[in-house]
This record gives C-alpha cells, sequence and structure tokens, in this order.
C-alpha cells in the first residue's frame, strides 16, 4: 500500500474518533418537507447495519456502492450501500455490515479493517434504525455481486465524491411520481434518501481529514 494511502487511512481513522457531523450533515441531504419526518419518535424500529468500504484501485481511494434490484420493496433500484437488517447471529451491528457486504458484493470481511461508525440514524419510510460503519479493505477486492440482490456496482473515487459539483437538487421517481430532491450526481446515477445523507456525513469527515492529508 502507498504511503500516502496508508496516511490518509489513518487520519481518517482518526477523525472517525472525534465528535462527528452528525445529524446536521445527515439533514443538508432531505427535503425541507420531509425534516418533521424524521424527528418523530422510532416506534419499535428493526435494527440495520451498512457498510462504506473504502479500497485502493490504481493508487486512488474508491468507494463501492450497489444498486439494489428492483424487487418491490420501498429501496428498489436506488443506489445505496452494501448491508441490511441485524440477526439474532450477529454480534454487533459491524457484524451485520460485514456479513451483508460479504453477502451482496462477495468481499472477504475478514479484510477489512473498522474505521470507525458514523452516525446513527432512522429510516421512516422502512423503519429502520441504522448504524453506519466505514471500513478499509486490505488488498483488491475481487467483487461478486449476488444476482439476487445487487443489480449493478457503482465505484466511486473519494477525490471525485468530496467534489461539490457533485451535489445539488434532481429529480427522483417514487412510486411513479416525481420529485426534487437534494442528490449527488454520480456519472448517470442519482444518489439519494438515507444514502446520501450518510454519504454527506463521511464527505464532511473525509474534508476535514483531508486538511493534513491531500486525496
Amino acid at each position: 500500500m502507498q504511503s500516502h494511502i496508508t496516511e490518509i487511512i489513518e487520519s481518517l481513522k482518526k477523525e472517525l474518533q472525534k465528535p462527528l457531523p452528525g445529524l446536521k450533515a445527515q439533514h443538508e441531504m432531505v427535503p425541507t418537507s420531509r425534516l418533521n419526518d424524521l424527528a418523530k419518535e422510532p416506534v419499535n424500529p428493526k435494527k440495520g447495519g451498512v457498510l462504506l468500504m473504502i479500497y485502493e484501485n490504481a493508487e486512488k481511494l474508491k468507494l463501492v456502492f450497489i444498486q439494489r434490484t428492483d424487487d418491490g420493496g420501498v429501496h428498489s433500484g436506488q443506489i445505496s450501500f452494501p448491508g441490511g437488517k441485524f440477526e439474532p447471529g450477529d454480534k454487533d451491528l459491524i457484524a451485520t455490515a460485514l456479513r451483508e457486504a460479504e453477502e451482496e458484493v462477495g468481499i472477504d470481511a475478514s479484510r477489512v479493517q473498522i474505521l470507525g461508525n458514523l452516525t446513527t440514524m432512522f429510516i421512516p419510510v422502512s423503519n429502520y434504525m441504522v448504524s453506519p460503519t466505514v471500513g478499509f479493505y486490505n488488498g483488491t477486492p475481487e467483487f461478486k455481486p449476488n444476482p439476487d440482490e445487487v443489480a449493478g456496482l457503482l465505484e466511486v473515487t473519494l477525490a471525485h465524491l468530496v467534489d461539490d459539483k457533485t451535489k445539488g437538487p434532481g429529480l427522483v421517481d417514487v412510486r411513479g411520481r416525481k420529485f426534487e430532491v437534494p442528490v449527488f450526481h454520480v456519472e448517470h446515477h442519482k444518489i439519494w434518501g438515507a444514502t446520501a445523507m450518510i454519504l454527506n456525513e463521511f464527505i464532511q469527515v473525509i474534508k476535514r481529514a483531508n486538511g493534513a492529508v491531500k486525496l
């Protein structure tokens, strides 16, 4: 691993131990009309974990997203992080995130170095309380997407994600209706909703870390 990559990873790990940008950063990617929904007290929410997995490719750091299959669920076809529901056999929500990533994209979870966690968030539409875990993959991941859950992968450099020009308004389709919401424009995809909220917080952490080490 290149020395500057090691420095960036160590810097990110340190930043994740500090007070996080939190809900303020997450709510920047929520339409104003939906903020009241997020303020409601969750009632018996399900628990879930997602993995923001960083890895090195061609001397650049990337983050992998999945496009969910169109299964008729509330998140069908959306761009998201690998992850899913907490199962009784999971030690904790970090274990949930690692297990789900292994199942969905075929990575070797034992090679993921945990760097820290972002702010837990509630997703009203699916009644999930989600814990985002940030990890670094030691080596080159050989992705094997599970076709039952994953329609495709989106691999994006951190340098591209922190570019402010990727963020702006965008039209999304929700059950046949069009809505304008805050999105990240990545290639021909729009990242929005809970994934965009988590991503926005992570980008702010990256920018803090990037003050010491350039991507």
